[in-house]
């Protein structure tokens, strides 16, 4: 991943860390990037959401913001591509905290032909390679 898409993506999310931006403003905030070839494609967060449209925690109706980044760059992105996605957390102001997908999400994404995930923690970003994931969560079940 190129540092500079990790930078501008970082710069994105702090300024829409905001109570009048961010949907989920007294919860948690993610932030989702799609990536192709370099680019931002789009963009999504973390927000309340219908039972139709929900991925992630069915019990409190929340759309995680890897579905809601994937689902606006669907049609943006080139066919038979990889794609890369870069998930930030940041608490209220704006400091990192840890934004590793859900198993559900990580699932959803590599089925969309996502192949890696670059991830905010505590200190910086860490990398997650899908495939090898998904191959671990099967042999635990």
């Amino acid at each position: 991943m190129n540092k500079k898409i990790l930078e501008q993506c970082l710069l994105i999310a702090k300024e829409n860390n905001a109570p009048n931006l961010h949907p989920q403003w007294l919860y948690y905030k993610h932030y989702s990037f799609i990536i192709q070839n370099n680019e931002i494609i789009d963009w999504g967060t973390n927000r309340k959401g219908s039972a139709i449209t929900i991925l992630g925690y069915p019990n409190y109706s929340k759309i995680h913001s890897e579905f809601d980044a994937f689902r606006k760059a669907k049609g943006l992105l080139k066919k038979n591509k990889k794609f890369e996605i870069i998930n930030i957390r940041l608490s209220k102001t704006s400091t990192l905290k840890n934004s590793r997908p859900c198993k559900c999400c990580s699932s959803y994404l590599h089925n969309m032909g996502c192949h890696e995930v670059w991830y905010t923690t505590i200190n910086g970003f860490c990398k997650l390679k899908l495939n090898q994931y998904m191959k671990n969560l099967i042999k635990e079940i």
